[in-house]
């Protein structure tokens, strides 16, 4: 019987003390350095491998680490900073999203990743680097490369995009969906070296939180880049696997994720194993919890396991949202 997601998670300690961040622009895309590639475990030997890395099965996940943020209190990131990149680097993610991630957070992320993942990132505001920006935030995008070879990767703006380069508007509001601010969303192409000639296409964003335009604006682009970078129009049946996943700023069932939820498959309601109900965004404990964080696939895959994570020793709140994972295998 094949584990629980986290059952080799590791015991997890949090750091005591407070940062700060605010929310203006950053500034190309960087990527991470390169490590070995290391074998799964032989099933034969008894041992079951780690999550992740059985020999068929994807493990792919978004997690919204929190802004960097002083007013957290008992959960600013200081507090939470080793528990967030224990679990990281321990949870056997094959690719991970995360959102709101700010220079600081990143360049801890970035000099205490495990060597065996790379990674790109992009801030919100400019298009260019999280790590050059001085109070912005971001998406960053990491991928297991023992696992994975990218082929190609990239990122572009949740706006229009045959409206042209997306501008503030002289209501306050960004680009022609109206957007409360810029977004985006980070891609890789990659082939599966653990089942050479399957090829994998991930998308991992975070939705704007004010605009309904842009919401169902996003949800139809994530379907037109995927039909443009896979070249095939039905991703469920597509012959090669695809992923949109992200902190959606969304509820399940809102018409927003309607284009989602037509062309692709919900890991969440989609996983014979599956805590369906469980909310992602927890609020630190407070009222206004919700799911808004998911995940969705189609292609060539089996949905095996959707686990919204709760349970995170040495802190109670690795951040206000829970990180979420899904397993999954080649049909």
């Amino acid at each position: 019987m094949k584990k629980n997601i986290l059952s080799t998670f590791l015991a997890m300690t949090a750091a005591v003390t407070m940062l700060a961040c605010e929310e203006i622009p950053g500034t190309d895309i960087s990527s991470g350095e390169g490590g070995e590639q290391e074998q799964p475990e032989d099933p034969d030997t008894g041992q079951e491998p780690e999550p992740g890395h059985e020999t068929d099965a994807l493990l792919v996940g978004t997690f919204n680490i929190r802004y960097y943020n002083t007013g957290d209190g008992a959960y600013s990131w200081e507090n939470r900073e080793k528990a967030v990149m224990n679990f990281i680097n321990t949870c056997g993610a094959d690719i991970l999203v995360m959102q709101e991630v700010c220079r600081k957070p990143a360049e801890y992320i970035t000099a205490s990743l495990d060597d065996k993942y790379d990674w790109i990132e992009v801030d919100r505001n400019t298009g260019k680097s999280i790590l050059e920006s001085e109070s912005s935030e971001g998406v960053f995008l990491m991928w297991n490369q023992e696992r994975l070879t990218v082929k190609d990767k990239g990122w572009f703006w949740l706006a229009d995009p045959d409206a042209g380069e997306p501008q503030w508007n002289s209501d306050g509001s960004w680009s022609t969906w109206n957007s409360a601010l810029p977004r985006t969303a980070l891609w890789i192409e990659a082939e599966d070296k653990a089942n050479p000639g399957h090829t994998v296409y991930f998308i991992g964003t975070h939705y704007d939180h004010f605009s309904s335009k842009a919401k169902s604006g996003s949800s139809n682009l994530m379907i037109r880049k995927l039909r443009e970078m896979t070249g095939q129009t039905n991703l469920k049946n597509a012959d090669v696997a695809v992923f949109v996943a992200g902190d959606l700023n969304t509820e399940y069932d809102a018409a927003e994720l309607a284009p989602l939820r037509v062309a692709l498959n919900d890991a969440r309601t989609a996983s014979p194993k599956t805590n369906a109900t469980q909310v992602t965004f927890n609020n630190f404990g407070n009222s206004g919890q919700s799911i808004i964080d998911h995940i969705f696939y189609g292609g060539n895959l089996e949905a095996e396991q959707y686990e919204v994570i709760t349970d995170t020793p040495g802190i109670r709140y690795i951040s206000d949202h829970y990180p979420v994972l899904f397993r999954c295998s080649y049909k």
